[in-house]
């Protein structure tokens, strides 16, 4: 689990880093923490070295952009993850509602069983996320989709296409780098099927299949490569 901590005081973020390491070993959860010293530096970079955060320990009094409106800005990239508030700051509660915010801790305000209770929430709420869904990004753009929803990958010259289903059932697509072989091992057990060295179909989609092609419920057609017939019949 990535956890990032987002705090212009040194000494609250160390305190918040030791913390969240010893409910880590008490409870058998690896985690690996990354910290920001303002909510300009974590936007920088939320498309690279914080890319793949599950869950951040945001405080409120911060060289602009505060807290609250940094967390303002993450949502509007459509980003899944947790937010807990960790400030001194009492007055800004009703605020968090706004920005979906797990919870809203006071820094020497909050018991350490309170403060457990919120850490394992948001590991279980992670575990249940990156079970469950999938987060693409590319040149800036994010996009989580839900496994059950991903009819297939395509690859062209190193450029993965997803074809998904919206939540209004409106078909989708979303371009990024990566290669199917790397999808196909972090959707592992999750009813992915190689069919082909540039498709990899979701099981729940196939209508009819034979040694040459297969039939989505789409209505799509894709080809079966030679040596992929076998993965088709398993």
């Amino acid at each position: 689990m990535k956890i990032l901590i987002c705090d212009d005081d040194a000494l609250w973020t160390e305190r918040c880093r030791e913390k969240l390491n010893l409910l880590a070993h008490k409870n058998n959860i690896n985690i690996e923490i990354q910290s920001a010293a303002s909510g300009s530096e974590l936007l920088f970079f939320i498309d690279s070295k914080y890319a793949d955060t599950d869950l951040i320990y945001m405080d409120i009094h911060m060289p602009e952009p505060d807290g609250m409106e940094t967390a303002r800005r993450l949502r509007s990239l459509n980003l899944h993850l947790d937010i807990v508030f960790y400030t001194k700051d009492i007055s800004r509660v009703q605020e968090a509602f706004d920005v979906e915010a797990l919870n809203y801790l006071i820094k020497g305000g909050t018991s350490e069983k309170k403060f457990e209770q919120v850490f394992l929430k948001a590991v279980a709420r992670s575990e249940k996320r990156n079970s469950e869904y999938i987060m693409l990004s590319c040149a800036g753009e994010h996009l989580q989709i839900a496994i059950d929803k991903i009819r297939y990958f395509e690859v062209r010259n190193r450029v993965v296409t997803v074809y998904y289903q919206k939540d209004d059932s409106l078909p989708g697509t979303f371009e990024f780098y990566s290669s199917l072989a790397k999808i196909e091992e972090n959707l592992y057990g999750k009813m992915f099927v190689r069919i082909h060295s540039s498709y990899l179909v979701g099981e729940r989609y196939i209508l009819q299949k034979n040694k040459k092609e297969v039939v989505l419920t789409s209505g799509e057609t894709l080809p079966v490569g030679r040596a992929y017939v076998g993965n088709l019949k398993e």
